[in-house]
């Protein structure tokens, strides 16, 4: 997997963070809470393809006390960066960080947040993860960059485990540029046939993912519900729809090479509208919370 720099990161999140859908992250707390045995227990949560941590600076606060977060990724640069980025959040609302050789303490009130990096190819290796050591998994914008068979091993993972799954903006292949441009579904086809390459887990499934895993999961006995969580990107966020216009078109260039001067065409014409602040976009994703049977 390539692509996923910490500025873009840095980029997206809060567009992740307003998209999230309120009631099954109120029910994924809700879930957690119920599971200390005492309100001084710390839960124990892993975050799969973690970037920089954006899934503890959404949730942390939210669930409260004494957590413990390790955060798995396979970019050394991601992981890196982890303790700056957690540092620069805590530092913005005046909350006490603590950086030790084996990770990163946030400390607001009476809460108590640990973050550990921990590097791991998820695609070889997802099974090196001991499911008993946590109480909860989380991934953001990950579900869609993996394979029919890596998703129904997963799915197996956290059944053996019997872990609740809080899976975060998942692209669903909504996606409406305003205003439209006849290139559009040139774009988006290409884009998608894109989507559906090796991310470094086999074939994609791309806008499939999020049903895929929900046929899997219900399966094995799980209660799983899906929510919409879109991206709406205004004018204001020129940087972000230049970036997401040129990424779109070389994506289409390389699924379909003979229509680059197409695509590059209507990349010019969609970053001329970013300049101009006449460009929006809609980008459909998915929120899944997963339980495990009682």
């Amino acid at each position: 997997m390539s692509g996923f720099d910490a500025d873009w990161l840095r980029l997206r999140e809060p567009l992740d963070a307003a998209a999230r859908d309120e009631a099954l992250a109120a029910r994924f707390a809700g879930v957690l809470q119920a599971r200390r045995a005492r309100p001084s227990d710390g839960l124990r949560i892993v975050d799969l393809a973690a970037g920089t941590g954006a899934n503890l600076r959404a949730l942390a606060p939210r669930l409260g006390g004494e957590q413990h977060w390790t955060l798995v990724d396979l970019d050394p640069a991601l992981l890196a960066a982890q303790p700056v980025e957690l540092e620069r959040w805590a530092g913005g609302r005046r909350w006490a960080c603590e950086r030790a050789d084996d990770g990163v303490t946030v400390r607001s009130g009476t809460a108590s947040w640990q973050a550990r990096g921990r590097t791991l190819d998820l695609a070889a290796s997802l099974e090196a993860l001991d499911g008993g050591a946590f109480d909860a998994v989380v991934t953001t914008a990950f579900l869609d960059l993996v394979s029919a068979a890596w998703l129904e091993r997963f799915a197996a993972w956290l059944a053996a485990a019997r872990l609740p799954l809080l899976a975060t903006l998942s692209v669903d292949g909504r996606r409406e540029w305003v205003p439209p441009l006849p290139g559009d579904a040139a774009i988006d086809r290409a884009f998608r046939l894109h989507q559906g390459g090796d991310k470094g887990f086999g074939a994609s499934l791309g806008i499939g993912a999020v049903a895929h895993l929900t046929a899997c999961l219900s399966a094995l006995g799980f209660e799983v519900s899906t929510a919409r969580s879109d991206w709406r990107i205004d004018a204001s966020r020129r940087p972000l729809l230049e970036r997401l216009a040129a990424e779109a078109a070389q994506a289409a260039c390389e699924a379909e090479p003979a229509q680059r001067s197409v695509f590059e065409a209507w990349a010019a014409a969609r970053a001329a509208q970013a300049r101009d602040a006449r460009l929006a976009l809609e980008v459909g994703h998915l929120d899944l919370l997963a339980l495990p049977p009682a």
